[in-house]
């Protein structure tokens, strides 16, 4: 087992596609975001998602942004009003990350006063700064990780001194526990933006896939996707994983999520655009044909 950090997975992906031997013996274990680094054409992905094997998903996370309660209110539309008169910090990695890329298309659907503070180390950091005052939102927080780890911050999960508030989720359809909470596909304003709001959708839907380099035989690629499947179904598996925390595991088929990734690809280019904007990554005139 070898841990290839660098670049968000990137490092692994360019390895896996150009290097890897497609003999079924070198296999990856990644974060989201291969599908829509393919799609929005992201300078330093050497790669075409949609010609790896996809193997499976280990779990799909449901994204929201939370705030601070005493900065921005109890909901959305007390967050935007708050907004209005005193401009509202959203704490992020990068701007370039998926978190930032909500948190920005939050502020084109709804006309939320905000701006990007970026910079911190990981979700425990922004965590911090999100308590010491430093930022009054942020995105990209995954609801299952925020039950286990913050659970005491949610008047939803019984806190009786909240902390926070969900102020839209990224979801498909609204969670059963955030009924009550908007998702990003329903703020958007039009087809095109919905488009967008999807494309960061499925990206979280496929939070933790495993993958094969292109190449590999079909016959191989049936026993890997199998073994996976039996993993995650495994009585013993499921049972570790609960003790740890993970208690809403949605394993996905590798089938199931090679269709993702070609759902995120064949997003209309006038969307993917709007997406790479977004995220910093703009054609330079040289490009254009």
């Amino acid at each position: 087992v070898e841990n290839m950090a660098g670049g968000g997975g990137l490092r692994t992906r360019n390895y896996l596609y150009n290097i890897a031997k497609p003999n079924g013996l070198t296999i990856a274990e990644i974060i989201r975001g291969t599908g829509l680094q393919h799609a929005i054409k992201e300078p330093a992905a050497r790669f075409k998602a949609d010609e790896f094997n996809w193997l499976g998903n280990l779990t799909t996370a449901q994204a929201i942004c939370i705030g601070a309660i005493d900065r921005v209110g109890n909901s959305l539309e007390e967050a935007i009003k708050r907004s209005k008169k005193t401009q509202l910090r959203d704490g992020e990695s990068s701007s370039a990350s998926t978190g930032a890329a909500i948190g920005k298309l939050l502020r084109k659907f709804t006309g939320m006063d905000t701006r990007l503070v970026v910079g911190y180390r990981g979700g425990a950091k922004i965590d911090l700064a999100l308590q010491k005052g430093e930022i009054d939102l942020r995105c990209g927080f995954v609801w299952s990780s925020a039950k286990t780890r913050k659970k005491h911050w949610f008047k939803r999960l019984g806190s009786k001194k909240p902390f926070a508030t969900v102020l839209v989720q990224v979801a498909m359809t609204r969670h059963k526990e955030l009924s009550d909470v908007p998702t990003l596909i329903e703020l958007a304003p039009n087809e095109s933006w919905r488009a967008v709001a999807e494309m960061i959708t499925l990206t979280y839907r496929n939070a933790y896939p495993m993958l094969a380099p292109p190449g590999v035989p079909k016959p191989l690629v049936k026993t890997l996707r199998d073994a996976f499947w039996a993993t995650v179904n495994d009585p013993q598996y499921l049972a570790d994983a609960r003790k740890i925390g993970y208690l809403e595991d949605e394993p996905l088929k590798g089938e199931v999520v090679q269709n993702l990734i070609n759902k995120i690809i064949a997003t209309p280019e006038a969307s993917k655009k709007r997406m790479a904007k977004l995220m910093g990554y703009r054609k330079s005139k040289k490009s254009k044909k």
